[in-house]
């Protein structure tokens, strides 16, 4: 009984910190950010060489410490569906570090999904389940961000022992860690690891990858460029405001479909693997199909569900690589369901 107490009360306390520690990255971010925006207003000159001042041939001066830009954050925003956001995470994670790894929980153990930076592929990298580093790992699941020094077991089970500082960074959906950031620069690049700039990366990731699930069918308006008035009043008003072509409502319905599928793969992914091969793919993944089911019919409207059943052709496309066969049966709901 005393355990089952104490259970709750140790992912209470879990939680609790992982809060802290993402509310400390993000003041000390504002903070440094709001002490470098003064001291340019004040006395560029301190800061930065005649010499420094200008830009460079790559475009720009180089980001604060621990900052992200706008881009990145519109970047992530704009992804169609969460494979699409985490990869876009990995490739945006590459401005503040030499490689990115993003690990996976799977049984039990952080499995490296996909990797970005390293020259060349490797498939132990993606396919063993690391054994290495237990005591950082379980600080991790813990919610702490864990910095790695130079020679750590972790870096060389992925590949990278070349590695001269690394970190790993919770990687939290919906109040859980469902699993981590490997982020680490080599020694071409000592000064490139940015860990606050990471732990930002990787917090801003997980609320994308959070509410894609729910989200609208357009970007946040919040995060796209303002757009000048039509220079006619004539003009009729678009976009949220005026009413869906028949043609955009079922546009609208494929990328909803579409979102549905890509999250049963990415959460599945062992299972779509297996249920592919031996053309069980309904009966492996029946009540997250299910789900999605219930999930497509209630936001899409009946007369569009009526032309066509986006819902399967996308779960035939995305877990069944354009092979309906493989997904073991029919899954067009009856007629009397629409």
């Amino acid at each position: 009984m005393a355990d089952r107490e104490e259970a709750p009360a140790s992912g209470r306390e879990r939680l609790a910190r992982l809060r802290a520690e993402l509310e400390r990255l993000r003041f000390e971010t504002d903070r440094r950010w709001d002490e470098l925006l003064s001291c340019l207003a004040e006395n560029p000159e301190e800061i930065f060489s005649d010499e420094g001042l200008r830009a460079p041939a790559t475009g720009g001066l180089l980001p604060a410490r621990g900052a992200i830009s706008i881009e990145s954050a519109r970047r992530l925003d704009g992804a169609a569906d969460q494979v699409e956001a985490l990869t876009r995470f990995l490739e945006e994670c590459l401005r503040h570090a030499s490689r990115a790894v993003l690990l996976v929980e799977q049984h039990g153990r952080p499995q490296p999904w996909k990797s970005s930076g390293f020259d060349s592929p490797r498939a132990d990298r993606h396919g063993a389940i690391l054994g290495a580093g237990a005591d950082v790992l379980e600080r991790v699941r813990e919610g702490v961000p864990q910095r790695l020094p130079e020679g750590n077991e972790i870096s060389r089970a992925l590949g990278a022992a070349d590695a001269v500082e690394a970190i790993l960074v919770p990687f939290v959906v919906r109040e859980k860690v469902s699993g981590a950031v490997y982020a680490d620069a080599v020694p071409a690049e000592r000064s490139k690891l940015d860990a606050e700039a990471i732990a930002l990366l990787t917090y801003l990731a997980g609320l994308v990858v959070d509410r894609l699930a729910k989200r609208k069918l357009v970007p946040s308006p919040a995060l796209r460029a303002a757009e000048s008035l039509p220079a006619s009043p004539q003009r009729e008003l678009g976009g949220p405001l005026a009413p869906p072509t028949s043609e955009e409502s079922r546009d609208e319905a494929r990328r909803f479909a579409r979102l549905l599928a890509s999250e049963i793969k990415l959460y599945n992914e062992d299972a779509v693997v297996k249920g592919r091969e031996r053309g069980s793919l309904s009966a492996r993944l029946q009540d997250d199909i299910e789900r999605g089911r219930r999930l497509y019919e209630q936001r899409v409207a009946p007369e569009v569900r009526a032309g066509a059943d986006y819902y399967y052709e996308e779960l035939a496309d995305v877990l069944a690589e354009g092979r309906p066969e493989d997904l073991g049966i029919s899954l067009r709901p009856p007629t009397a369901r629409e």
